[in-house]
């Protein structure tokens, strides 16, 4: 915080600083349609595992209902521990496949980051710009006059007007 209030004083007056919407331009590349088709394939198939481990935790929690009756205590406390046990596997492989869905969407988007920061640097560079900040990352709250918005900028050099 102490930074962005000692900025002005260190810029200079011909410095200008620019600011941009990634996620705006990000949502308009083309490439994103393919992402959110790999990511939705990807998100189906944990799905339907996620769906078969659950059905298999129900049917042996109704079986067990319908035998309880009959069961021993001894033999009521395996089948409440191997329920309790699915019912935690289940849990577990949700977080995992959680965890494995963000890896996969990061992985998917760093190439469109990549070439939105090189389009960017480009933009930022032919303008003069010093600083760039981005709207949708950030809290900026106040932006002068003298702030150039690059979001119109990139797009054209992303070819996505």
């Amino acid at each position: 915080m102490a930074f962005m209030m000692m900025m002005p004083m260190m810029m200079k007056a011909q410095d200008k600083m620019g600011y941009i919407n990634s996620y705006e331009v990000m949502m308009l590349m083309p490439e994103v349609s393919g992402v959110e088709t790999q990511m939705a394939e990807f998100n189906n198939t944990n799905k339907a595992q996620l769906e078969a481990m659950y059905k298999e935790m129900q049917d042996k929690a109704a079986k067990y209902e319908e035998e309880k009756a009959t069961l021993s205590e001894s033999m009521r406390k395996i089948k409440e521990e191997e329920l309790q046990s699915m019912y935690e596997r289940l849990q577990t492989a949700q977080q995992e496949l959680q965890n494995e869905a963000q890896k996969k969407q990061a992985e998917l988007l760093k190439p469109l980051q990549d070439k939105l920061q090189a389009a960017i640097d480009v933009v930022a560079k032919k303008q003069g710009l010093v600083f760039v900040f981005d709207l949708s990352t950030t809290g900026i709250v106040y932006k002068g006059e003298k702030a150039v918005d690059i979001t119109a900028a990139v797009k054209k050099e992303l070819s996505i007007l």
